[in-house]
Parts: C-alpha cells; sequence; structure tokens
C-alpha cells in the first residue's frame, strides 16, 4: 500500500491532475456546455470526514489546478459536490457514473444549480472517472 496515495492529499490531488491529460481531457472538454467560458472552482468533500476535502479549478475547459489545502475562497466555489468515500470510489471505479450518484441522491449537490450539474453531468463522469487512475488508498 506503500505506493498509494491517500485519498484528497495534496499528492493524490496532483496525480488526479496529471490524469487530466491528452484524450482525458479532450474528453472532458468537449462534454462541458460552454468549455471556452468553464472557468469555475469545482469542491468535493467527504460526508463524515470535515478534513477531506479538495477543490478543482478548471480554466477554458482544462483543469489547472487541483488542491486539498491550497483551497480557494468559498465565493469563487462553483459547485460543491459531498459524498461518502464509498460513493466516490464507486463512481472511480466506474461501478456507477457520478451524475448518477448525484441524480440519486448519493452525492448531494450542496452548493450551486442543478440545471448546471445536468448540463455538465458528462464532464462530471469524466472527472471522477479519471480518479480510477490514481493510485489511491481509499481506507483514510
Amino acid at each position: 500500500m506503500a505506493d498509494q496515495l491517500k485519498f484528497f492529499s495534496d499528492e493524490w490531488c496532483a496525480a488526479a491532475a496529471a490524469a487530466h491529460v491528452g484524450d482525458f481531457a479532450v474528453r472532458q472538454r468537449k462534454a462541458l456546455k460552454d468549455p471556452a467560458n468553464f472557468n469555475h472552482v469545482i469542491a468535493f468533500e467527504v460526508t463524515d470526514r470535515p478534513d477531506l476535502i479538495t477543490h478543482v479549478q478548471i480554466v477554458d475547459g482544462r483543469v489547472v489546478g487541483w488542491s486539498a489545502t491550497n483551497l480557494h475562497a468559498e465565493d469563487e466555489v462553483w459547485v460543491r459536490f459531498r459524498g461518502n468515500i464509498e460513493h466516490f470510489r464507486e463512481a472511480a471505479q466506474g461501478k456507477t457514473p457520478a451524475a448518477n450518484l448525484v441524480m440519486g441522491g448519493k452525492v448531494r449537490l450542496v452548493k450551486g444549480a442543478m440545471k448546471d450539474a445536468i448540463e455538465n453531468a458528462q464532464a462530471l463522469n469524466i472527472l471522477i472517472g479519471a480518479w480510477g487512475d490514481v493510485p489511491t488508498n481509499w481506507d483514510v
């Protein structure tokens, strides 16, 4: 387990950001409603672990920053998703698309408009799907 990265640690965030290159990045950008103007910060939080939070910064539809410690101001956060580790893992491993978990209430949209989440659902699936490429220690 030494080669696995603690879920939502800064090392894990760096690996997740690095996974958003090439074909993955192209597919994600195409899935966004308006990629050229998609300049947002997305927050992810673990329901029963307030210490496990990460912010993803996307500019022009591309991931440009991802951190668990260098968090953005609350007024910069466009949407916030909150779920338990098991559900994030389920989406990362491709068992259930992340958007389905949001629509089913297993991962909750706690900030932002559901309309925006629906319009960018496929991009969310791709974003969280890339987590499956990161060697993750889910037992945090």
